[in-house]
């Protein structure tokens, strides 16, 4: 449950006012209960199965069988060859166990038939001793195997490589990340490049600065290199290596012998992680890694006791520094393995058996429930049931085209007995009006879209581009490109005002990454990307497609400017000064002349079927704004070490979306009608204690707060009097703005983002005091809501009874009837009221202030 997901009520124990006098103090008590994660919601929520005991938070795993009976063994790598004295080898021994493998590494017992060769520890280590050809004997009860080792120039002069053994100590021991000497400024008057990304920087910091006492190569021990992370110096980084280290040892030997860099070092082409991806056997939640290094001279290494080693949920599973992964809990995690300037993942499946759980879901409609069901069965998770009618009425209206229903939409949805409404409830919604403004004001806020950027007309004119677009439903990849590749006046060509908005190289690769790929390069600019094998060369290739992009004035300032080519214009790399050829990730556009517009081959990358980022990004943010989170989240965070939840789910969503012509209504489409969609928010009857976690898996719907807009809107509609916007039409919906930074108290309280930053991070979720104030002592929302033109005035006007107007005022505040024990608690309400009328009121305010009117469930 989300930090702001309030538990769930009882049946007919929806908030109700009793008396005139407690009307604030109800409200009052709305907004504590949201604020408090343990308060109420008006949904009910059957009791937990009961968990077993846990100890500091976790289920105990029970231990594994003494003896595990497995069908056949095989060993990786599958014959070693170890070059050099200082090389070795982590051995990885599995069990085959039906279709499954498990990890027997540190089970089985490890023999070498040839010592004087290659040795092995008890870990399945093996370290060289001399030059020939050895065999290397695994046994695991009855089965064993022989894994041959060859070991080569083991007596010749080997000194330490410093770009690849040093740098990577240094990356080992934590000394050169965000938080330590990596940081820009470095710390206590030593700086190191982030994560070991310029050798040259490192190597004049460790032998030049610090008057030569960080390296000694007279007396090593004595360098400030090895005596403050050893711990025999006072260091507050504490201490970070041990003499017996791998890792010190390298360092160590380094400055012994002169502190020497190769002319021409080994290069790092690529890193291997083995095994890649598993499914672990129940009961056998641990499992050994191995990183490989892959160099230009055609050398593999093992440098798994070089490498890094962290994983994306701590909770579920955690790996030590040699690579020993082990679960907690049924869980899923990636665990990622960094060496050197190469990032890899692992990503592993451990499930703990309960013999007790037995799958149960809603219909399956179509593909997403197929996937989506298929996840959650293998890990154990039981999906809630589907939402009622009243609940997935009012959150496909909202999540759809961004505003309630109308009463009278209300009572013709919940009163139909058709089976289908459902579905052709859906249709309806695509086809209105709203449905274009809404994704439109979605698009503009990560786009940025604003009077600071392209100013007042320039906003005006790009939001009805958006608009447009979304009504006719036209092709996604020709948004790109019109986006992307436009010249031109951008009053008469609203896409070019991209260019207006990012309006330099750098900022438009970035933003294109981060829009269209759902890729962070940001920190490649400065550095390669620490969590991913993005390179500076990744980010300055992708902004040479942009580097020709130059800006024309206009007589009347700069209400617009014409965007145009300047066929001169090059990027120049930071570190080597020189232009940088246009490259995505590797893949070079072809033969460029001087007249081509180099966008134009970026986009033929960018939208073809087979790109491995754009259709994926951009469902991904379509599931992202129905389901409240991203299949990858967050949603423009694509990276191999932060996995979708749902592979083959995110994978079937973008084949239709390239299969439906690139168009956003099919994949609305298909998601609304999904029964995964329609979960309900309330927890199921039956909680396996060994399941994992739910909310990455869609198990229901996630609760969280609506947006400003939604929240301003839907009080307008509730209340029958429009809100008023200074400059704009009387009528207009807060979600129909074109500008992101409007001068609107409410807007402002509830967090509408002023479109500074290419992200759906510029919305805060969570609730404030400030919008505890607006929602309690608002008087012009106090007044509207009593206003002779509202609807409870209008409605008694019309001669409407009370019963009547208590049904309404639920039917336009909440979308759905009062239950009978809340018809009972009003009407005790009403009739102890001195003023009836403002009893009715007090009944309105109540609810605009309950946890079912402000949050989505």
């Amino acid at each position: 449950m989300s930090k702001n997901q309030p538990r769930s009520q009882k049946p007919d124990q929806r908030p109700a006012v009793c008396n005139p006098a407690a009307a604030c103090l109800l409200t009052a008590w709305c907004w504590l209960a949201l604020l408090d994660p343990g308060a109420t919601v008006a949904a009910a929520e059957p009791p937990a199965a009961p968990v077993p005991a846990v100890v500091d938070g976790q289920t105990p795993e029970p231990a594994s069988a003494a003896l595990l009976s497995v069908e056949s063994l095989t060993a990786l790598p599958g014959q070693v060859v170890l070059t050099g004295a200082r090389s070795r080898q982590q051995l990885l021994l599995d069990g085959a166990v039906g279709d499954q493998r498990v990890d027997l590494t540190r089970a089985a017992t490890y023999v070498s038939q040839q010592p004087e060769v290659a040795v092995v520890d008890e870990q399945g280590v093996v370290r060289p001793r001399g030059d020939g050809s050895a065999v290397i004997v695994a046994r695991y009860q009855d089965h064993a195997v022989n894994i041959p080792v060859e070991v080569r120039q083991f007596d010749e002069p080997a000194p330490v490589e410093f770009a690849t053994e040093v740098i990577a100590a240094l990356s080992k021991a934590g000394c050169n990340v965000g938080a330590c000497h990596g940081s820009p400024q470095g710390k206590g008057g030593f700086r190191l490049s982030l994560r070991g990304y310029d050798p040259q920087l490192d190597l004049r910091t460790l032998t030049r600065e610090g008057y030569g006492r960080r390296t000694n190569r007279f007396d090593p021990d004595q360098s400030l290199v090895l005596r403050k992370p050893l711990g025999q110096t006072p260091h507050r980084g504490g201490v970070r290596l041990a003499t017996n280290d791998i890792n010190h040892q390298a360092i160590r030997s380094w400055i012994a012998e002169g502190c020497q860099q190769s002319e021409s070092p080994r290069r790092l082409v690529r890193l291997q992680v083995l095994p890649d991806q598993r499914r672990l056997v129940s009961g056998q939640p641990q499992q050994q890694l191995i990183a490989l290094a892959h160099f230009d001279n055609g050398e593999v290494q093992d440098v798994t006791e070089r490498a890094v080693f962290t994983t994306n949920d701590e909770a579920g599973a955690s790996v030590s520094a040699d690579g020993r992964v082990e679960f907690h809990r049924t869980a899923e995690a990636t665990f990622l393995v960094r060496y050197l300037s190469q990032v890899v993942g692992s990503r592993m499946t451990y499930v703990r058996h309960d013999p007790e759980f037995k799958f149960q879901s809603p219909p399956v409609v179509n593909f997403v429930d197929e996937h989506l069901f298929a996840r959650q069965k293998e890990l154990q998770i039981q999906p809630a049931g589907l939402a009622t009618d009243a609940e997935f009425l009012r959150r496909v209206y909202l999540d759809t085209i961004g505003v309630p229903p109308t009463a009278e939409e209300s009572i013709a949805f919940l009163d139909s007995a058709d089976p289908d409404k459902r579905s052709q409830l859906i249709e309806t919604l695509l086809q209105r009006d709203e449905f274009a403004a809404f994704w439109a004001l979605k698009w503009a806020d990560v786009m940025r879209g604003s009077e600071v950027t392209i100013s007042r007309r320039g906003v005006h004119s790009f939001h009805r581009y958006l608009i447009d677009h979304f009504a006719a439903d036209r092709p996604f990849d020709q948004f790109a490109r019109e986006t992307l590749t436009s010249l031109g006046d951008t009053v008469h060509k609203p896409a070019a005002n991209f260019h207006r908005i990012a309006r330099t190289p750098e900022d438009a690769a970035e933003a294109m990454s981060q829009l269209f790929m759902g890729v962070r390069i940001g920190c490649a600019k400065c550095h390669n990307h620490p969590f991913e094998a993005i390179t500076q060369n990744d980010y300055y290739g992708l902004a040479a497609y942009f580097a020709r992009i130059k800006f024309k004035g206009s007589q009347r300032g700069l209400d617009h400017e014409v965007v145009y080519l300047d066929r001169r214009s090059e990027v120049k790399h930071p570190v080597t000064n020189q232009n940088v050829a246009p490259v995505a990730f590797g893949v070079e556009p072809g033969e460029l002349t001087d007249d081509d517009d180099r966008r134009e081959k970026l986009l033929e990358w960018l939208t073809a079927p087979e790109n491995p980022y754009f259709a994926r990004s951009i469902v991904n943010r379509v599931w992202f704004h129905l389901l409240g989170r991203g299949i990858v989240d967050p949603v423009d965070d694509f990276r191999d070490t932060n996995p979708p939840a749902n592979e083959e789910l995110l994978a079937a969503l973008a084949e239709h979306f390239v299969e439906q012509g690139y168009r956003i209504k099919p994949v609305v489409r298909v998601i609304l009608n999904s029964s995964a969609y329609q979960l309900s928010s309330r927890s199921p009857s039956h909680v396996s204690p060994f399941s994992a976690d739910p909310e990455p898996q869609f198990a229901q719907a996630l609760i969280g707060m609506r947006t400003a807009e939604q929240i301003l809107d839907s009080i307008s509609a509730a209340t029958g009097v429009p809100e008023k916007f200074d400059g704009y039409p009387p009528g207009l919906r807060a979600m129909e703005l074109a500008d992101g930074a409007v001068d609107h108290a409410f807007l402002k309280a509830f967090s509408k983002p002023v479109r500074d930053a290419t992200c759906e991070c510029g919305r805060d979720g969570d609730p404030s005091l400030s919008q505890v104030i607006h929602l309690l002592n608002n008087p012009e929302m106090l007044a509207n809501m009593k206003s002779p033109g509202g609807h409870i005035a209008r409605w008694l006007a019309a001669g409407k009874t009370e019963a009547q107007v208590v049904e309404l005022i639920y039917l336009t505040t909440l979308s759905r009837r009062p239950t009978l024990a809340e018809r009972e608690l009003l009407e005790q309400h009403l009739s102890k009221a001195t003023d009836r009328q403002e009893g009715l009121y007090d009944i309105q305010h109540a609810l605009l202030n309950s946890h079912e009117f402000l949050l989505r469930h």
